[in-house]
């Protein structure tokens, strides 16, 4: 039983080692790191819209980016405790230059990709009423 157990347990632990390069950050790709600070509607609480950003908002927007990954944080400790960051991971600057040509500023491919979440846009101002941005994008060396 003992050798079962410990055969069982180095397949999991391998399986979850091969899984791990896939989970690492690469040289070359982007990250768009976004201060977010949100006014929500009077009825909704935080976890309500963090709810929707994750069953919701994020699905949609990976599909529509193919090679955008999208992240939310909280702050935990520090000057930004309890703030929201927004990362947006893309595989190169390749794929972020597919979608944008400037901060915010869509390509005509990126502008067709958001215009197919339009109906998960008009749903977040159930949400939120306003969503402010301050953003910044960086390669990894």
């Amino acid at each position: 039983m003992k050798t079962k157990t410990l055969m069982m347990f180095c397949i999991l632990l391998c399986a979850g080692l091969i899984q791990l390069p896939a989970q690492t950050l690469h040289k070359g790709a982007v990250l768009a790191l976004k201060n977010i600070t949100v006014v929500l509607q009077p009825d909704v609480t935080m976890n309500q819209f963090l709810d929707f950003e994750f069953n919701k908002e994020i699905p949609e927007f990976e599909k529509n980016f193919p090679g955008v990954k999208k992240f939310i944080l909280i702050g935990d400790r520090g000057e930004k405790k309890y703030q929201l960051l927004e990362i947006q991971y893309f595989e190169s600057v390749e794929v972020r230059d597919k979608y944008w040509k400037d901060i915010n500023v869509p390509t005509d491919e990126g502008k067709l990709a958001r215009d197919k979440m339009w109906d998960i846009f008009e749903e977040s101002f159930k949400y939120i009423v306003d969503l402010t941005e301050e953003s910044t994008e960086w390669i990894i060396l």
